[in-house]
């Protein structure tokens, strides 16, 4: 049975990928501030501390695989300097840390799958379709996932297998942006922001669930990959399948950009700016996404 380390095992995908690898076969050692007394089946909580730069070495025991989903939530606060501060530290210090130990403790780790997100690409709306070689963005956006993505790849050095995961916004009935709008579609409320124009690339839960079970049974991958599905939808679009999958329709406009701009500030920008990404690189390595549409991933 082989060991993850996981950190970041809390948040909304954290929950649904750790018994979804212990389903699997995985053991799984999770890293957590307040570890608890009691370990699960095949889960074993350890503590860490990533301001006074601690973990607990027992974590790494016959770990081969560590799967990084540490970071501060973006959306959840507005970006005062001191929150964009929190924002970047807690991304980079963790893996900073993680690298620290891993490479003075000579840990034998094989593989290592570390997150960023399409907001690489900056927060604008255009036509063109970003890949994984396209240049980031000049914005704050972009600022984080290159200072994350170019913590992640140091990890080439010590000759682990790096993997890095665009990701674009997560759909799924449990958490995210499904389920902090699901009570206004309910209502019959249009969710769609600014000209709802702006595209949305996105990846359902399940699939990404699937996609990290793929990188650990598939060793030619290697690198960064655009996780998000074929289904190129705008915010509009979203908002009209978000609405049907409650058996609603909406004649209310749009929530106007100059609101969105008052209520949320610099970060209104991640609501009211969106590009296509392509998946075509991921598609080519044999990874199928079961949940391709927007129509499948909301059970319409």
């Amino acid at each position: 049975m082989k060991k993850i380390l996981i950190t970041g095992g809390t948040g909304f995908v954290g929950k649904q990928l750790i018994p979804f690898l212990v389903e699997k076969g995985y053991s799984i050692h999770v890293l957590t501030r307040k570890p608890s007394a009691n370990s699960l089946k095949n889960i074993c909580f350890f503590q860490w501390d990533i301001e006074r730069q601690y973990i607990d070495k027992k974590a790494f025991e016959g770990v081969e695989i560590l799967i990084n989903l540490t970071g501060a939530n973006i959306g959840e606060k507005r970006w005062t300097e001191q929150r964009k501060k929190e924002i970047i530290d807690s991304r980079i210090k963790s893996i900073d840390l993680l690298y620290q130990y891993i490479s003075e403790n000579k840990f034998n780790i094989n593989i290592f799958i570390s997150s960023s997100a399409v907001g690489f690409y900056g927060a604008v709306t255009t036509d063109k379709t970003f890949v994984e070689t396209s240049e980031s963005g000049n914005d704050f956006l972009a600022s984080v996932s290159q200072k994350w993505e170019d913590a992640t790849l140091k990890f080439n050095d010590l000759g682990i297998r790096t993997v890095i995961l665009r990701k674009g916004v997560i759909l799924g009935k449990e958490g995210g942006m499904v389920k902090k709008l699901s009570p206004l579609a309910k209502l019959g409320i249009n969710v769609s922001l600014g000209s709802g124009k702006q595209y949305l690339p996105w990846i359902d839960i399940r699939d990404l669930l699937r996609l990290y079970e793929f990188i650990l049974s598939n060793a030619q991958l290697n690198g960064i990959y655009n996780a998000v599905a074929t289904d190129q939808i705008t915010m509009n679009n979203f908002s009209k399948a978000l609405l049907k999958s409650f058996g609603n329709k909406s004649f209310l406009p749009n929530a106007p950009a100059f609101v969105i701009r008052l209520l949320f500030g610099e970060m209104a920008v991640m609501l009211l700016e969106g590009s296509k990404v392509s998946n075509e690189k991921l598609k080519n390595t044999g990874f199928y996404f079961e949940f391709d549409t927007l129509e499948k991933s909301l059970c319409l």
